[in-house]
């Protein structure tokens, strides 16, 4: 199945967001670039989260490596959760 790509000049134009940002997000490991032609894209599923972190950055002034422990911390709960879920028998 093929996935939607959408240009980070896009996605940057559409959230008022910066494109050193969207790089900055991925050399942190946060986002995937995928460079087709010399564009860079992204893939459909990333962009609510790019949405989000441009909110966490933006608004709550946090930079991208605080970005990079909320989310760290965010995926650690999230996988309790399942544990915990899993282990009442509720899977």
């Amino acid at each position: 199945m093929e996935k939607t790509l959408f240009k980070v000049i896009d996605i940057c134009r559409s959230n008022k967001i910066e494109r050193t940002f969207i790089q900055e997000l991925h050399q942190n490991g946060l986002v995937e670039i995928i460079i087709e032609e010399e564009t860079e894209f992204i893939e459909e599923e990333q962009i609510p989260q790019i949405e989000r972190f441009s909110n966490w950055h933006y608004e709550l002034e946090l930079n991208v490596q605080g970005i990079e422990v909320v989310q760290n911390l965010i995926d650690r709960i999230e996988k309790l959760q399942r544990e915990v879920r899993f282990l009442k028998g509720g899977a």
